[in-house]
């Protein structure tokens, strides 16, 4: 089989209906044999009976597996598991691919004899943009754009995101799957696994395409345009580096290394600063660099709390 496209699944039944039909109306050429892997994961809707549904008379094999350990690393690694073809495509349940999606990313994988295709992501509003809403944030709503023009990505700078990214299988049996540590679930908004992972996949000498034909449009829906939303995400992305984070020769006060409290008094000054010139609704970007300082200090002394613990 030629590629599998994975697509994670949690409680979002009539999106990820729309993302299956949305797949179900891809142009892909007749020789090119391909499936579609639904991984539901813990789902408590109509998830499962709607797949079922449409798996009955979709125009590829539509399969269907179940993924019992929370979180989006979790699940896209039981899709890898799954999946059956050479190529596997990642999106999410909130996701519209172009018709041409598919085609594109294999015709990539054909035309460079690449690793890894990383495709443009747009943003799909469903309701009215707010004004806090600047454009320095729209890449954490997951807006990829790395320009108009196919370009071989070398830098850890410009890693992929879920909702669209391909990589060959082998290359999974190589550098292993997603950090199951990392990546949204129920108990933590933290991202950071596909940087992770694209981390390993260039140092392992693997090469990856930029692709904007192929195209995404990523649903927004208001819950999570919320700038609570923001500031627990950046937060919980700070505890995650802080217990990673391992330097022995870095100076410390209680676990915490002393150069983060000068940058987060500076993140403070620049924020103030802000709010000043732009106002407080359009200072968003300033403040969330405070909470990312925050959860950093305290993912540090939580993780010298739990080396103390284990010593004793």
């Amino acid at each position: 089989m030629n590629l599998s496209v994975i697509v994670p699944t949690y409680n979002r039944c009539v999106s990820v209906r729309r993302t299956l039909e949305c797949l179900r109306r891809q142009v892909v050429a007749p020789n090119v044999d391909w499936e579609v892997v639904v991984v539901n994961n813990n789902s408590r809707d109509d998830t499962s009976a709607q797949v079922n549904a449409l798996a009955r008379d979709f125009p590829v094999p539509l399969r269907q597996v179940f993924e019992t350990k929370q979180g989006a690393s979790n699940a896209r690694n039981r899709g890898i598991a799954e999946a059956r073809g050479a190529m596997l495509l990642f999106t999410d349940d909130d996701v519209r691919p172009e018709p041409g999606w598919v085609q594109s990313v294999i015709g990539t994988f054909e035309t460079h004899a690449c690793d890894g295709v990383i495709g443009k992501i747009e943003l799909a509003w469903t309701f009215p943009r707010p004004k806090w809403v600047t454009d320095d944030l729209l890449g954490f709503l997951a807006r990829l754009d790395y320009g108009n023009q196919e370009k071989i990505i070398t830098s850890e700078a410009m890693p992929p995101y879920g909702p669209n990214m391909a990589f060959r299988k082998k290359v999974f049996d190589t550098i292993d799957g997603f950090d199951p540590s990392l990546g949204r679930s129920e108990a933590s908004l933290a991202t950071g696994e596909e940087p992770e992972f694209f981390a390993r996949f260039l140092k392992a000498g693997f090469r990856a395409v930029y692709q904007p034909a192929a195209l995404v449009y990523h649903e927004l829906q208001p819950l999570r345009v919320d700038k609570a939303f923001f500031r627990k995400n950046h937060f919980f992305n700070g505890v995650n580096s802080g217990r990673e984070y391992a330097p022995k020769r870095a100076r410390r006060i209680l676990g915490v290394p002393i150069f983060v409290f000068p940058q987060l008094m500076r993140s403070i000054g620049a924020f103030l600063s802000n709010i000043c010139k732009n106002g407080f609704q359009r200072s968003l970007r300033k403040e969330i660099t405070i909470w990312y300082f925050i959860g950093f200090i305290f993912g540090c002394a939580s993780r010298r709390h739990e080396a103390s613990r284990q010593a004793s």
